[in-house]
């Protein structure tokens, strides 16, 4: 649009404003609210995790303490309740699952790990948490149970671990075949030179060993 002069130029501007004023100032405040908004949201996220990192920090170094057992508990509930979304929930449920079980308080120890299995965001943490209730059931004596929770899909990484544990339990039911079987699979599945203890178990059962399958 073409303008004769400099008042009409401004006439213009002025409808111009008039029509389009309102969504301009709308969306600069918009913007700067998102923006707002994100920072807040990225400084929370980073005090959220520092405050668990701490409590979870706290716990781990009075692990061993058996005078710290009641302030344990209330870091590792508040963790649980209100950190639970990020890892130091689980880290600090496993650690005091530890304790509670070295300290005969078996009933506990399970419920912490089971709160790892149902809750944790990261997969290898779940694992770690059911092969520890693999043993504490094995422990208990509940042997059905113990190889119901370890016949899983497991990764590649929890290979050798999960089989172990499942020629202990198979030991402990004297299914000595099918013992052999899963110390053998726990044997080829390691990356590295087996264990001597897993070896020497495996020894104590006779019988040569599989072979790995050819490719």
């Amino acid at each position: 649009m073409d303008f004769e002069t400099e008042e009409q130029q401004i006439e213009a501007l002025k409808k111009w404003w008039k029509d389009n004023g309102r969504t301009i100032i709308a969306g600069f405040v918009i913007g700067v609210s998102v923006i707002a908004g994100w920072r807040y949201y990225i400084d929370y996220q980073r005090n959220h995790a520092e405050y668990a990192s701490s409590v979870y920090e706290k716990i781990l170094l009075a692990a061993n303490n058996k005078d710290a057992i009641a302030q344990q508990q209330m870091d590792v509930n508040k963790l649980l309740a209100e950190y639970s979304d990020t890892p130091y929930a689980s880290l600090a449920a496993l650690i005091f699952a530890k304790s509670q079980f070295e300290n005969g308080d078996v009933i506990n120890a399970q419920q912490n790990l089971e709160w790892v299995m149902l809750n944790s965001k990261q997969a290898e943490l779940k694992h770690l948490a059911r092969t520890r209730m693999i043993r504490l059931m094995a422990s208990m004596q509940k042997y059905d149970d113990a190889l119901k929770l370890a016949t899983v899909d497991y990764p590649e990484s929890f290979a050798v671990i999960y089989e172990e544990l499942k020629g202990d339990i198979y030991v402990f039911m004297q299914r000595f075949d099918d013992a052999r079987a899963a110390y053998d699979k726990a044997i080829l599945a390691s990356s590295q030179q087996p264990s001597q203890w897993l070896r020497l178990k495996r020894d104590d059962l006779g019988e040569p060993m599989l072979k790995e399958p050819s490719a």
